[in-house]
């Protein structure tokens, strides 16, 4: 009987070295099939990123005011980060951080309406989301209760680690290294989850405009103007990512069909 093959280190130590190369591939992979949504969010980066820019120009007036800025911040800074695993494939490893996301803009647009609300977060009183829903559907300026449910779902079911949503890696079933990117990732997902993403940026730029209107009429007038041609653009891409998730789901159906074994 042979003697099994001893197992050397430096394989492993070689695979490892390479997860940097193989999330480098499959972001130069998936951003030209993802173009119009990275344009898309782009175009919101480069916006707040103006809003910043004179926000930060002065010190905040009020409790509000300060809380406003640091969950604006907050917000931006897990919505950019997301993204850095969409165009990885990596969409399980966005979701925790856009469920952030989402848990601090509902709180954000919340706070931006009402002050009361703001200096009591910032007293460090505990709110939960079910609570910033109902506060906001309550509001004449806020969000309808249904579309908040709908998003905190998919944020929460698809961050908790369930068996639906864990991916089969098939190690030992055709599969030796399957860490990182080197994957095939869930097209189907990664267009739902883009779509998701992109609803959350949508949200944010006008939220924060609107509370520091005054500031952006007086020292950026074409600001209007670009705000609104990047939401056009959005309501665009997002079309566009529908369509494609629509088409690759029916894709995705098929194959199963077709290589759904018969018994009979």
């Amino acid at each position: 009987m042979n003697k099994p093959k001893r197992f050397k280190p430096s394989e492993a130590n070689e695979e490892y070295g390479r997860l940097p190369e193989y999330s480098e591939l499959r972001t130069k992979e998936l951003t030209p099939m993802l173009k119009p949504y990275v344009d898309a969010t782009d175009k919101y980066g480069r916006l707040l990123s103006r809003l910043c820019l004179i926000i930060g120009e002065a010190a905040p007036i009020s409790v509000q005011d300060t809380v406003v800025r640091d969950l604006t911040a907050d917000v931006f800074d897990f919505l950019f980060e997301s993204r850095v695993f969409i165009l990885r494939g990596q969409t399980l490893l966005a979701l925790p951080l856009a469920r952030r996301a989402y848990e601090s803009l509902s709180l954000l647009h919340w706070c931006s309406l009402d002050p009361t609300a703001a200096e009591d977060w910032a007293r460090g009183k505990k709110i939960s989301n079910g609570h910033v829903r109902k506060a906001l559907a309550a509001h004449r300026m806020g969000e309808p209760e249904d579309k908040l449910q709908e998003l905190y779902k998919f944020f929460c079911e698809f961050t908790h680690p369930n068996r639906e949503m864990i991916a089969f890696r098939r190690l030992g079933e055709g599969n030796r290294y399957v860490f990182g990117s080197i994957g095939t990732p869930d097209l189907v997902s990664v267009a739902d989850y883009c779509m998701k993403h992109l609803e959350l940026w949508f949200w944010l730029c006008p939220t924060v405009t609107y509370f520091y209107r005054e500031k952006v009429l007086q020292r950026d007038p074409a600001f209007h103007d670009a705000h609104n041609n990047a939401r056009n653009h959005a309501q665009d891409v997002n079309k566009w990512l529908a369509g494609q998730f629509n088409q690759l789901l029916q894709e995705s159906r098929i194959a199963q069909i077709v290589v759904k074994p018969s018994f009979t």
